[in-house]
């Protein structure tokens, strides 16, 4: 598995953990909240539940996610395992505060789609060979050395006899 992508993060609202219960609990307006939110469809926000989404950035996919709702108290906290395209454990937690409430949503989510996995390793390999060849050509053009173009080929080499060894052995 890839490495998980974590979020966690506060939001405060000037109302009181109840009135913005309320507005969670209206799941029917979370497309028009999140322009990226595509499609949203659910039974509820009660453990047990499940809700299936599509998510699409300016990037050229979309990613498909089921959502499964673990355990719900309301007006305090939402327990969530997201599988599909992404996968792993999401909550919300709501706390009353002197200026209102606080929203605090956190996550731990993988790519889930092998396709996805692969092309982020493609990616992380890409953006390796790219930084040493254009450090070895900076050095060369700015302190002179030569070598450091010839040493960033020899890292690119070195790096891909690696991956090609790790694909074999796969």
């Amino acid at each position: 598995m890839s490495a998980p992508f974590r979020f966690d993060r506060i939001w405060t609202f000037p109302v009181p953990p109840a009135e913005l219960w309320a507005v969670l609990e209206r799941t029917d307006d979370y497309v028009s909240w999140w322009s990226w939110l595509r499609e949203f469809e659910n039974d509820g926000l009660t453990p047990g539940s499940r809700a299936r989404c599509t998510i699409q950035s300016p990037l050229p996919y979309a990613l498909h996610c089921d959502i499964r709702v673990l355990a719900v108290e309301p007006a305090r906290s939402v327990a969530t395992q997201i599988g599909g395209d992404l996968r792993g454990p999401a909550r919300l937690d709501i706390a009353r505060v002197d200026a209102g409430s606080t929203a605090r949503l956190s996550w731990s989510l993988e790519l889930g789609n092998p396709v996805l996995r692969s092309e982020a390793k493609v990616t992380v390999v890409d953006a390796t060979l790219a930084a040493a060849v254009l450090v070895g050509l900076a050095l060369n053009a700015t302190m002179g050395w030569w070598w450091a173009d010839i040493a960033a080929g020899v890292v690119v080499i070195g790096y891909g006899l690696r991956e090609g060894w790790r694909a074999l052995r796969a």
